[in-house]
């Protein structure tokens, strides 16, 4: 048991960076002008925000891809979180960051009931998360002014554990949130797990490879689901998540989908590292970010 637990944790770690190493490998598209940083790009052209974020706005989910430890993606969100807010006041931000167990803390922190200290320490930032809670703060501090609600997304490693090698129909609803299995994998999500999961060496027999694509896939229902619930009394559902979730929309998209939430948007930003953008099918819009 302490091998599967293992090695579903070292997939959450490890899971996000290696799809930014994917992203990056991905054949580029040659263009004329380079893009510029600032720029929003949609099926090769440039798109201002004017153009692009009201359209956004009239989605039921938008989901904003992440690098957890990158600064500059988590200010990408808040730059776009706020645009977002300027269209809609109905806005609810999900955090994959924070399992459901923490909103509660997190509530009475967003009603000033608790100091930030206090509500790092209830909601179990660093063992649920593990990233630098700083990166996320100016965040969560926005929406705390703004009044925008905050819903934890995620579900905790003992569960997804639970749901991973004991199977759903052995652990009862009321014990997973009412989460529903998930849709299986298409054939290139399959694809790209099994490369992250070859890149770092988890194991080399088939069976810890489906555990590690079902728990990816445990992540993505359990995330899907509740920013679907977040959706039902008609507010836009902006999920904050690692970039393995967003890309290609084969993730949480994918699961939304199937639990009958089609309007829904996928944002990825794009570090310039010459002059050329990722394949157009990656994202729906992705943001150009100066290559530091």
């Amino acid at each position: 048991m302490k091998r599967h637990s293992n090695l579903i944790d070292r997939g959450q770690r490890y899971g996000s960076l290696a799809a930014l190493a994917l992203v990056n490998l991905l054949p580029s598209v040659t263009l004329a002008a380079c893009p510029i940083p600032g720029q929003w790009w949609q099926e090769e052209q440039p798109l201002a925000s004017s153009d692009l974020l009201p359209t956004v706005a009239q989605q039921q989910v938008v989901l904003l891809g992440e690098q957890h430890d990158e600064i500059a993606h988590h200010r990408w969100q808040l730059h776009t979180l706020a645009g977002l807010h300027a269209l809609r006041d109905d806005l609810v931000i999900g955090l994959e960051m924070l399992p459901r167990s923490a909103q509660p803390a997190l509530d009475a922190w967003f009603a000033s009931e608790l100091d930030t200290d206090a509500m790092l320490e209830q909601t179990q930032w660093d063992e649920a998360w593990g990233f630098d809670s700083t990166l996320y703060m100016p965040i969560l501090e926005f929406a705390r002014m703004a009044k925008i609600p905050l819903v934890a997304l995620n579900i905790a490693p003992d569960l997804r554990e639970r749901l991973v090698n004991d199977g759903w129909e052995r652990v009862p609803a009321d014990e997973r949130y009412a989460i529903t299995p998930p849709q299986p994998a298409s054939a290139s999500y399959r694809s790209r797990l099994t490369e992250v999961f070859n890149q770092h060496a988890m194991g080399d027999d088939p069976e810890s490879l489906e555990r590690f694509i079902q728990a990816q896939l445990t992540w993505d229902i359990a995330m899907a689901q509740r920013l679907a619930e977040a959706t039902e009394s008609g507010a836009l559902a902006v999920g904050l998540m690692g970039l393995g979730h967003v890309t290609y929309n084969e993730g949480v998209a994918y699961q939304l989908n199937a639990l009958g939430v089609s309007d829904t948007v996928s944002l990825l930003p794009w570090q310039m590292s010459d002059c050329s953008l990722p394949d157009p099918t990656l994202a729906d819009a992705v943001y150009i970010l100066a290559d530091d």
